[in-house]
C-alpha cells in the first residue's frame, strides 16, 4: 500500500508542547499585562482566518466544535458519551483529533501539510455530535453542515492528501479549486500589474474569463479591471467580522501602550486592518523595528506565505511574548559583533550588504501565538524594501524548545540521544541565534532601481563564471516572487547552512556559550546532528506521488544532509539493520569531521546558494537547489523505514489570560493533555465563532471540491 493510501491520525499516545509564560507573565505590571491581554484578544480573533486559509471543511468544523464545548463542558460530554457504551481508547482518539484540529487551525499538519483525518470511525464521530446539547438545539443546521463537510473530514487520497495546487493532485483554500497553477500565477501577474500585494487575499475563479480577488479588511469596497481580456474583480471586506473585532481590540492596546513607537505602531495595525493596505502594515512594521528593546513584544497580520503554493499570500499570525533579559544580553552582544562575524561567510564581498543593519536581537517567552504552529526562532518583517532601507527584529522564542526524550527517539546510537537530550536547548539556541540573524539577515539581492540606475557595480565579473552580469531583480520583483515555490526551502537551507558554518567559529561560542568552553564540541555536534538528522526523518514530510516537499524546513536539512553525503570521506553513514525482526537503520554523523570535511563542503554550498541568489539566477539557482533536494531509491527506502517507525507529532498547549472587573489581568493554566488543549482553544476564542459560520457560508462552494470540474 502506498503511502497516499495510508491515513494520518493524531497519534493519541500524545506528545505534547507545554508554551507555559506564567513566569514571566509574573513578571510584568498590570499596564503590561493589559497590554497582553488585548493585543492577544486581536491575535485569536484573526487566527480564525487561519482554518480558512487550511482547509474547504475547516472552518464549518470550528465552528461546530466550538459551539458544542461553549454551551457544554468537555467533561459533561465525556461522561455522556462513556455512559453510552464508549471505550476509554475511543474516547481519546476523539479528543486526540479534535486537540490536534484546533491547534494546527484545522485538519492539515502546520508542520508539513498534510491532511489527517478522525482516527474514530465516522458514525462514531456524529454519533458523538447528536449526544452534544449543542446539536438538540439546532440539528437541522447541524445536519446541514456534516452533510457538507463529512466527505472531506475523512477523505485523505488525492486531492485531498496534501495542500498545493489543484493541478498538481493537491488543494489550497487561498484559491477556488477550480484554480490550476497557472491561473494561480496569473492572479498575481495581474496584482503585480495593480500593485496590489496579495499577502491578505484569496481567489477566487468564477469563468475562464472572471476572476475575483477577496482583499482582508473591515472595510467594504471594490474596483473591476480588465487584464489580458479577462475580467478582474478586486473586492474588500473579505472577514470583515473578524476584523472589527481584531481593530477594537488593538484600539484598546493603545491605552496601554508602553511608548510613541508603539502607539504609531498600533495606529498603523489598525489602519491596515480597516482598508486592506499593505502599505499601512509596512508602517506598521517600520515603527515596531523602531519600538528597541521593548518588555512586551508583539506582531500581528499576514506574515509568512509556507502555506501558498504561489508562496505570495500570508498566514495570519499574531504573537504576545515577553523578553528573557538575561538570555538577550547575550544574542545583544552578537549583533555587536556581527559586522566581524560575517566576513567569515564564503561568498564575494559584493554580494554581502554594504552596512549590516544592526537589529534589535531578543530572546522572548510566548504568552500568545495565535495561528497554526509556533516557530522556535523570527527574522521579521519579510517585506524586502522595509528590511533594506529600516531594518529587522530577530527574537528566540526560548520557551517553545520541545524536549526531547528516548521514548520517542528512532534511528539514533544511545550516545547521541544523550548528547541530543543534554544539550538540545544549548544547541537550538545557537543555532536559531546564527540562523536568524547571520543567516536571514545577511547576503544582498542585485536590484535595478526605479530610476534605471543598478544597486551592484554592473561591470563585476559574475563570480562563478568570470563573465558579465545579466541577471537582477527588477523593481517590482522580490526574492519570493522571483523564485516561486522553491524560495522559501532554499532561504531556510541557506540561513541553517550559515548557522551550522558560523557555529565552527570560537567566536560564536563566545558569545552565545560563555562559561561552556568544555561542552562547546557536543552542543555544536548536538547542532549539526539534529539538523542533518532532520533531514533523514522529516522524509515523513516528502510525497513520492507529487515528488514535493511538504515542508520547507525540513526540505532545507534534507539539501544540508545531501551536501555532507556528497563531500565523502564517510563524514555521513547511514546504516541498515533490523529490529523486532523489521527493516531498521541507525544514523552516524562523523564528529571528528565538523571543522574539516563538515565546514568546507557547507561553505562552498552557500557561497554558490548566495551567487544565484543574489543575481535572481532563477533557473541556475532552481535548478542547483532542487539537484539537493531530490529523492532517490536509497531514501524511498529509508522513507518507508521512518514511516514504520513514526513517532507522535507535537501538539501545542497555549495558556491564556483572563481579565477582571477592576482591570486587573491574571494567568489561566490548562492541564497537559488533548482535553487541556481542548479547553485553552475553546477558552482563546471565547463566544466569538458565530461569524465563522456566516463568512464560511458566503464563499463555502468556489472552495468545495468537485471531481467532476
Amino acid at each position: 500500500m502506498s503511502e497516499s493510501e495510508k491515513p494520518t491520525y493524531i497519534d493519541k499516545i500524545g506528545r505534547f508542547l507545554n508554551i507555559d509564560g506564567e513566569k514571566a507573565f509574573n513578571g510584568l505590571d498590570n499596564k503590561e499585562r493589559n497590554y497582553c491581554y488585548y493585543f492577544s484578544r486581536a491575535s485569536w480573533e484573526g487566527a480564525k482566518i487561519c482554518y480558512f486559509q487550511r482547509s474547504y471543511e475547516a472552518p464549518a468544523l470550528f465552528y461546530m466544535l466550538s459551539k458544542i464545548f461553549t454551551i457544554q463542558s468537555l467533561d459533561e460530554i465525556k461522561t455522556i458519551c462513556l455512559s453510552k457504551g464508549w471505550s476509554d481508547e475511543e474516547w481519546r482518539m476523539l479528543t486526540a483529533y479534535i486537540a490536534g484540529f484546533f491547534q494546527n487551525c484545522g485538519n492539515y499538519l502546520s508542520f508539513g501539510d498534510k491532511k489527517f483525518i478522525p482516527e474514530i470511525p465516522k458514525e462514531k464521530f456524529l454519533e458523538f455530535i447528536h449526544l452534544t446539547e449543542a446539536y438538540s438545539l439546532e440539528p437541522e443546521k447541524f445536519d446541514k453542515i456534516w452533510n457538507d463537510i463529512n466527505l472531506e473530514l475523512y477523505e485523505y487520497k488525492a486531492p485531498y492528501g496534501e495542500l498545493g495546487y489543484t493541478d498538481k493532485g493537491c488543494l489550497s483554500s487561498y484559491y477556488s479549486s477550480n484554480m490550476t497553477q497557472e491561473d494561480c500565477k496569473f492572479a498575481d501577474e495581474f496584482m503585480q500589474s495593480i500593485d496590489l500585494s496579495p499577502l491578505n487575499t484569496r481567489v477566487i475563479k468564477h469563468s475562464p474569463d472572471h476572476y475575483e480577488i477577496l482583499v482582508c479588511s473591515y472595510k467594504s469596497g471594490g474596483k473591476v479591471y480588465n487584464y489580458k481580456d479577462k475580467k478582474f474583480s478586486v473586492v474588500y471586506g473579505d472577514f470583515s467580522p473578524f476584523m472589527y473585532k481584531v481593530i477594537t481590540n488593538l484600539k484598546e492596546c493603545i491605552k496601554y501602550a508602553a511608548n510613541e513607537n508603539q502607539v504609531e505602531m498600533l495606529k498603523h495595525y489598525i489602519r491596515h486592518f480597516e482598508t486592506g493596505d499593505i502599505n499601512a502594515h509596512k508602517d506598521s512594521q517600520r515603527a515596531w523595528i523602531r519600538d528597541k528593546n521593548p518588555i512586551v513584544e508583539t506582531c500581528i497580520g499576514f506574515i509568512e506565505v509556507y502555506l501558498d503554493p504561489n508562496r505570495t499570500k500570508g498566514e495570519f499570525e499574531g504573537f504576545v511574548s515577553v523578553v528573557d533579559k538575561e538570555q538577550s544580553k547575550k544574542l545583544a552582544k552578537l549583533v555587536d559583533n556581527a559586522e566581524k562575524i560575517i566576513t567569515n561567510l564564503t561568498w564575494p564581498k559584493e554580494l554581502e550588504i554594504e552596512k549590516f543593519s544592526k537589529p534589535d536581537f531578543t530572546s522572548l517567552d510566548v504568552l500568545t501565538f495565535a495561528c497554526s504552529g509556533t516557530p522556535i526562532g523570527i527574522n521579521l518583517p519579510n517585506y524586502e524594501d522595509v528590511t533594506r532601507n529600516d531594518g529587522f527584529k530577530n527574537v528566540n522564542l526560548g520557551n517553545c524548545y520541545g524536549t526531547p526524550n528516548k521514548q520517542f527517539s528512532r534511528f539514533l546510537r544511545d550516545e547521541d540521544v544523550d548528547i541530543v537530550i543534554n544539550y538540545s536547548h544549548e544547541s537550538d539556541f545557537v543555532m536559531v541565534a546564527l540562523h536568524e540573524l547571520l543567516g536571514h539577515g545577511t547576503g544582498k539581492l542585485f536590484v535595478k532601481k526605479e530610476d534605471g540606475t543598478f544597486n551592484f557595480n554592473k561591470d563585476m565579473p559574475h563570480p562563478l563564471t568570470g563573465g558579465p552580469i545579466t541577471t537582477w531583480y527588477e523593481p517590482t520583483e522580490t526574492w519570493g516572487s522571483k523564485f516561486g515555490k522553491v524560495s522559501s526551502g532554499y532561504e531556510e537551507c541557506r540561513a541553517d547552512g550559515v548557522a551550522l558554518y558560523l557555529s565552527t567559529f570560537e567566536e560564536c561560542l563566545e558569545i552565545l556559550l560563555p562559561g561552556r568552553k568544555e561542552v562547546w564540541d557536543d552542543i555544536v555536534y548536538g547542532m549539526w546532528l539534529q539538523t542533518t538528522f532532520s533531514g533523514l526523518t522529516g522524509l515523513k514530510y516528502y510525497s513520492p506521488e507529487t515528488q514535493e516537499w511538504g515542508q520547507a524546513h525540513v526540505c532545507a536539512s534534507f539539501a544540508l544532509l545531501q551536501v555532507l553525503i556528497e563531500a565523502g570521506n564517510g563524514m555521513i553513514k547511514i546504516e541498515e539493520t533490523t529490529k523486532d525482526g523489521k527493516p531498521y537503520m541507525y544514523y552516524h554523523l562523523d564528529r571528528t569531521q565538523i571543522h574539516t570535511t563538515g565546514k568546507k563542503a557547507i561553505g562552498e554550498f552557500l557561497r554558490k546558494l548566495q551567487i544565484y541568489k543574489s543575481l535572481g539566477e532563477v533557473e541556475e539557482g532552481t535548478k542547483f537547489f532542487e539537484g539537493y533536494t531530490k529523492v532517490n531509491e536509497d531514501f524511498l527506502r529509508y522513507r518507508t523505514i521512518v514511516l514504520e517507525n513514526k513517532t507522535p507529532d507535537w501538539v501545542e498547549l497555549q495558556h491564556d489570560f483572563k481579565r477582571t472587573d477592576d482591570g486587573n489581568v491574571e494567568y489561566v493554566k490548562f492541564e497537559e493533555s488533548f482535553e487541556g488543549i481542548i479547553k485553552s482553544q475553546v477558552y482563546h476564542y471565547r463566544d466569538t465563532f458565530e461569524d465563522v459560520y456566516a463568512v464560511w457560508s458566503l464563499y463555502k462552494d468556489h472552495f468545495k471540491y468537485k471531481a467532476s470540474q
